[in-house]
Order: C-alpha cells, then sequence, then structure tokens
C-alpha cells in the first residue's frame, strides 16, 4: 500500500475502534480484544492505537477496520468536500444562521448515505443524524458525547455547539468545570462555543478565569469580525464585572449602550439580559428607583420573568409601589425555573398577608435551603438577609437573623 493514513486520521480512528470493539464483543461474547487482535498487531501495539499515539503501519489499521466491517476512506477529493461542507455548517452556525445551516446538513447527509461502510464518515453521518433535530433530545445529546472524541476538528466545533446548548438548556447546575474538561468542551475554539464556555465559568462563579477568558474571547471577535457574538460577549462582561470590579461597571455598560445592535435591534434576547444586569448592578447599588425602571424592562420578555419578578416584589415593598396589575397574578413554576420557587413562594406568601412568623418559618426552612441553586448566589443572600431583617425589625426577634448571619459566615 503506498498510500498512509495522516497521523491525525489515526488518532481519530484509535478512538473509532474502542467505540466500536466494544460494541463488537457485546455482539461476539465468546471472543476478546486479544482474539479480535490476533494476528493483526501486538497487545502493546494496540494499547497505542486506544490511547491516540499512532503507529507507522496503516496496514495494521486497516486489517482492525476490516474485522469489525470497516474501512478506511483514501479518495482526497471526498475529503476536500467534507471540509468544504464542515467549514461553511459552522460558519453558518458562527453567525446564527440556523435555516442556512440545516439546509447544507440535509444536503450533506445524503451524501453521507453511501459512505457508511468508511470508519469515520459513518460517525460522521451518526452524529449528524443526532444535530438533525432542533431541540436536541437526552438520547441524542447521550449519542453526541460518545461520537464526539472521534471527529475531526471542524465537526467537534459544529458537535460542541449543540453539546453546550443542550447542557445550557437542560443540565446547567448539573454540570461543574471537571466534567467539562473530561469530556473536552473546555478546548473548543468557534466563537459561540467560546462564548457558551464563558457563560459556564460565570455559573460557576469562577469570576478570574472568566475574566481573563473573556478578554481573549473580545480579541477573537475582533479579528474575525464577528460583532454579533461580541455584543453577548460584552454583555456576559459586565456580570463578571458586577463581582469583581463593581466601581467599573458602568464604564463597561456604557461599551454596551453605544452598540448599534442595542439601538438597532430591541427585540434580540440580549438586549433584555442587558437590561437584566444594569438593573441587578443599581439593585445591589441600593439605587432602587434605577432597578426597578430596567427590571420592568426586562421582565417583558419572557426568559426574564424570573428572576426579575423576585427583584420587583423586593423592591415593590422597599419603596411602596405597586406592581403592575400583569405581575400581580401568581404563576406556575416551569422545571427550568424550579431555582425561584421558593423564594417565589415566599413573595406570593408576603403578597397575601401571611403572618410575619409564618414568613420567616417559610425563609429558613424553604428558601435558605435553595441559595446555591440560584445564579448569582450572593444576591439569593442579600434578599434573605434582608426580608429577615424586615420581619426582625418589626417582631422584636432577631435570633434567625443572627444565626442565618453566622451561617454566612
Amino acid at each position: 500500500m503506498l498510500l498512509g493514513i495522516p497521523d491525525k486520521d489515526k488518532i481519530r480512528l484509535g478512538a473509532f475502534l474502542s467505540f466500536q470493539l466494544k460494541k463488537w464483543l457485546r455482539n461476539h461474547p465468546d471472543q476478546s480484544s486479544d482474539l479480535f487482535i490476533c494476528g493483526i498487531c501486538s497487545k502493546p501495539e494496540f494499547q497505542s492505537i486506544l490511547e491516540g499515539k499512532p503507529l507507522s503501519d496503516s496496514s495494521i489499521y486497516e486489517y482492525l477496520l476490516q474485522k469489525l466491517g470497516f474501512a478506511y476512506n483514501y479518495d482526497d477529493r471526498l475529503a476536500s468536500n467534507y471540509i468544504a461542507n464542515a467549514k461553511e455548517m459552522l460558519e453558518d452556525l458562527e453567525f446564527d444562521q440556523m435555516a442556512s445551516f440545516y439546509k447544507r446538513l440535509n444536503r450533506y447527509l445524503k451524501e453521507l448515505e453511501s459512505m457508511d461502510e468508511y470508519a469515520l464518515e459513518s460517525i460522521t453521518h451518526k452524529a449528524l443524524l443526532c444535530m438533525q433535530e432542533v431541540d436536541c433530545s437526552s438520547r441524542s445529546f447521550a449519542s453526541l458525547l460518545l461520537y464526539y472524541p472521534i471527529l475531526d476538528r471542524y465537526m467537534k466545533e459544529i458537535c460542541g455547539h449543540f453539546l453546550l446548548t443542550y447542557i445550557h438548556q437542560h443540565t446547567e447546575d448539573e454540570i461543574d468545570r471537571n466534567w467539562m474538561e473530561e469530556h473536552g468542551l473546555l478546548s473548543l475554539k468557534a466563537l459561540r462555543n467560546r462564548y457558551r464556555i464563558l457563560n459556564h465559568f460565570i455559573t460557576w462563579e469562577d469570576y478570574y478565569d472568566a475574566a481573563n477568558y473573556c478578554e481573549d474571547l473580545l480579541k477573537a471577535c475582533r479579528q474575525e469580525n464577528n460583532v454579533r457574538v461580541a455584543f453577548q460577549t460584552q454583555i456576559s462582561r459586565l456580570f463578571i464585572v458586577l463581582k469583581i470590579q463593581p466601581n467599573a461597571f458602568e464604564s463597561y455598560a456604557n461599551v454596551v449602550l453605544e452598540n448599534p445592535i442595542l439601538q438597532e435591534e430591541s427585540n434580540d434576547p440580549h438586549v433584555y439580559e442587558f437590561y437584566h444586569v444594569v438593573g441587578l448592578y443599581y439593585f445591589i447599588e441600593k439605587n432602587y428607583e434605577q432597578a426597578w425602571l430596567y427590571f420592568l424592562r426586562s421582565v417583558a420578555d419572557e426568559t426574564y420573568f424570573f428572576p426579575e419578578i423576585i427583584f420587583l416584589n423586593y423592591i415593590s415593598t422597599l419603596l411602596n409601589k405597586p406592581l403592575p396589575d400583569e405581575l400581580v397574578e401568581q404563576r406556575d413554576i416551569e422545571c427550568e425555573d424550579r431555582m425561584y420557587k421558593s423564594i417565589y413562594t415566599y413573595y406570593c406568601l408576603k403578597n397575601k398577608g401571611e403572618t410575619l412568623q409564618t414568613l420567616e418559618n417559610y425563609l429558613w426552612d424553604h428558601c435558605k435551603d435553595e441559595i446555591y441553586r440560584f445564579s448569582p448566589s450572593w444576591v439569593m443572600k442579600d434578599i434573605i438577609r434582608t426580608e429577615l431583617e424586615w420581619i426582625s425589625n418589626q417582631t422584636g426577634d432577631t435570633r434567625k437573623m443572627n444565626r442565618f448571619m453566622n451561617l454566612e459566615d
């Protein structure tokens, strides 16, 4: 064989063989990995393949693939076509052109239908089928996690987009930094993927790492002239500044105010995110009049009904301002808003005129234990502390408030 398999593909084939061999052994219970490689390579050689350490002899990979019913595709023309397709699809994702992305995806899927005999193309085909779902299911998410290590760098970025989107929508409070590192997601380079990763750093309250990551991302946005991701990143930066450099918040907020997207696209969901974080800043600064104005803007977007309704209820009590009629009626808590359930229920009880004892007990028995489900958690701490102070000022009983203060210490 004059042609050789490139090392980058040998690394991917190692991951493919590891993945496929497990299925093969389940279907052949009388076999073992030793029998599988018998006559093809030694155990140390096979271990090197599985660890992603390329062997010089390409024929070993060919024989191993053949035993599993696959082959390696040596056709450079198909490879060039694949790279062109992958780059175009990734660019669509980068600039949020989802209609174009799915059009290209469906066209490319048809091309791949006849290529399932080839190991690497078969995995790409399976991964793209999972991405065909507009709302990725838990089953597709689990499958994409298995395919991800086998994909090339372009398809990893595309797959990473769907993995990070699913995590953001469904499992964000269950995923930590170690998990992300273990699955290789923190090394993604596409701008939208890095934007998602930045927001994970903020959710994890790793603000100093987030600050460095944010500046690198903004620099990359400028280099690639992606003004949309830059705008979104500028807003995310405000959450970081709010925590580690609050004196500079208004200066950074003014940068966003000067962005044309804020002026020209008032329905962009990130505009409401901007109103939210500015409202949060004024809330923390105890400038409740300004906070009230910004929260009233952001609560208009369904995404920000929670937590804005919490802050508005709180300010309503402090300033003796009536809530707008459309915000008074109690809503059911959706699953994705469960972090707000306890404190929202508290305010509903308060608005109904429950006794101070009932309110204090509810804060202590329910809200206190939910602090770290709320993001950022330090805001929830401030709300509970202030509410306990409000109750103790009227009852003269400071025991629970003092106990809560000691818990914070």
